[in-house]
């Protein structure tokens, strides 16, 4: 059950980046999840896009927002919470990366990364094509060498302004449509012109995993983790 659902959500749903965080620092902790259930999808891609698998995204988004509840006080704002907020995503993802190919440079048997399962359609019948598509379009972004994969989840699957997207990977601006640009003719070798409209389910982010991913980093902050 939502920590919030007492309160009048509407209206909550009305307030600022700015003026949630400002209250969380004044104590209100639960909304807090406010906050990462209108972030969560735009990390979870971006760690999607970086890791490579469902159960690394979903632990660096935790570590993500647990590391962001105790920096609150270091936002400035009032503008561009969202920028600080994937930045700090974009580096949990880029630090679990790291630590992992390290274990994959002294292990002889690189450890074993299980899939989180695929979500499952309500209709299989009507939505048999979509899945496969998209799974075709995970594959392929997934395939993409780590700095244009990153930066094309950014721009082009959440859509975020060229001007962020530096921002989050500390680029100029330019690197950024250059990789995107690159990426994009990779993507083309493999892929239809149905790329752009499966766009928007690529890493499928349901109410299930939102739930789960809020749970889990509520018990960690109520135990100091």
């Amino acid at each position: 059950m939502s920590v919030v659902a007492l309160h009048d959500a509407a209206a909550l749903e009305t307030l600022t980046d700015a003026e949630l965080v400002a209250r969380v620092r004044q104590g209100e902790t639960p909304l807090f999840e406010l906050i990462m259930r209108r972030f969560n999808r735009r990390l979870f891609r971006i760690a999607r896009g970086i890791l490579g698998n469902d159960a690394d995204a979903e632990d660096a988004v935790q570590d993500a927002y647990v590391s962001a509840f105790y920096k609150l006080h270091q936002f400035r704002g009032p503008d561009g919470f969202a920028t600080w907020l994937c930045r700090i995503a974009t580096n949990e993802a880029r630090m679990r990366r790291r630590r992992f190919h390290f274990r994959m440079t002294v292990n002889a048997e690189p450890e074993q990364i299980e899939e989180a399962p695929a979500p499952q359609r309500s209709n299989p019948m009507n939505g048999v094509h979509e899945q496969q598509l998209r799974q075709l379009l995970e594959r392929a972004i997934d395939s993409l060498p780590e700095t244009y994969r990153e930066t094309f989840v950014l721009r082009e699957v959440e859509q975020m302004p060229v001007a962020d997207v530096a921002q989050c990977l500390e680029i100029e601006e330019g690197a950024v449509k250059t990789r995107v640009h690159r990426a994009r003719r990779l993507l083309q070798k493999s892929l239809s012109n149905e790329m752009s409209s499966a766009l928007d389910d690529v890493y499928h982010f349901g109410g299930a995993r939102c739930d789960r991913l809020v749970a889990a980093v509520f018990r960690r902050l109520n135990t100091g983790s």
